[in-house]
């Protein structure tokens, strides 16, 4: 079957195959991210990881342990003298699937699971927040314009200057200490509220600037000029003329932010400054591994080996949802 594609006009986006003439700019965009396999593929891959978070509870019940359990201080001959799992690969068996973990002999698959929902929760969490504020920002500043656009661009490159990673471990501490003294534990809400909370204030930025450059390039565009003419407000400007115009890079910026958040997250847990004991998360489990590879060296791949391949299925899923929309791109 031959593909007839219109002539291009200078300036203006990618013609349309003959195919996708008459169908609307979503019927467009779904029928190209279908035909990336990778894209398939990768989306599949977090989906999946999205249920096992989702169905932790449900997983649980259906293997019969949880997390938090110390299967190998409770049952004498699954830790050797030195607390590591007795038997090939951790432990492994038809009972403890990946094994026990060295010292408390908790299961490692159950812990893997929650690990999951800990990650996510927080990395869709902050995408969430921030994709909100920037976006409410990025509009704000780039349709005003003026002072208001100046003084948005200062703010804007004034966070830019802060380093994340270090502003994040520091000031993590330090409101674990205001809020709850040296002698006292943090609670587990607030510990998840802490984290949340300063990856979005040092997260919003990328959010911002790329809708801030985009609300400047459209409002200079004729149909928006026709809105005003025809005495349309700000707000149904922003909303009728704006936002659908917007749907893409939001998406694009949201699939993007998420793996980010979950490599920086597991990042303070392994540097022991986010998410501790006794909440399961990858980045404190692959701290431990890294201290015990010697002698159980799957604690150490198995956290990592997930924690590569969701933050590589959210990488590529993220690729694949910006080629389908860009509408400049030829399929």
């Amino acid at each position: 079957m031959t593909t007839i594609l219109l002539e291009p006009v200078e300036g203006d986006p990618a013609p349309l195959a003959a195919s996708d003439l008459g169908r609307s700019p979503r019927q467009i965009a779904w029928r190209r991210f279908r035909r990336d396999r990778v894209g398939v593929v990768s989306g599949l891959v977090v989906l999946f990881f999205i249920a096992v978070a989702a169905l932790a509870p449900v997983i649980a019940a259906l293997y019969g342990k949880n997390p938090d359990t110390t299967y190998g201080l409770d049952n004498p001959g699954l830790l050797n003298q030195y607390s590591f799992p007795i038997g090939a690969r951790g432990g492994m068996s038809s009972e403890y699937w990946l094994g026990l973990e060295p010292g408390l002999g908790r299961d490692v698959f159950m812990q893997l699971v929650y690990g999951a929902r800990t990650s996510l929760f927080i990395a869709f969490s902050v995408a969430l927040i921030t994709s909100v504020f920037g976006v409410l920002f990025g509009i704000v500043t780039g349709y005003l314009g003026g002072r208001i656009d100046a003084v948005g661009g200062w703010i804007l490159d004034l966070m830019l200057a802060f380093p994340g990673l270090l502003m994040l471990i520091a000031l993590s501490l330090v409101v674990n200490d205001v809020m709850v003294g040296d002698e006292e534990e943090a609670s587990t809400i607030l510990r998840f509220a802490t984290v949340i909370v300063l990856f979005s204030i040092f997260g919003w930025v990328f959010q911002a600037r790329l809708i801030r450059g985009q609300v400047l390039s459209l409002r200079e565009r004729e149909f928006v000029d026709a809105a005003r003419m025809s005495g349309a407000g700000t707000w149904r400007i922003v909303r009728r003329e704006l936002l659908p115009n917007l749907w893409s890079p939001i998406l694009v910026t949201f699939s993007i932010a998420v793996p980010s958040i979950i490599t920086g997250e597991a990042a303070l847990s392994f540097l022991g400054v986010g998410i501790v004991e006794p909440i399961p998360d990858w980045g404190r489990m692959v701290n431990h591994g890294s201290q015990v590879y010697l002698a159980d060296p799957a604690y150490m791949l198995i956290p990592g080996g997930a924690l590569l391949v969701m933050v590589l299925a959210f990488n590529l899923l993220g690729d694949a949802v910006r080629d389908a929309l860009d509408s400049k791109g030829l399929r």
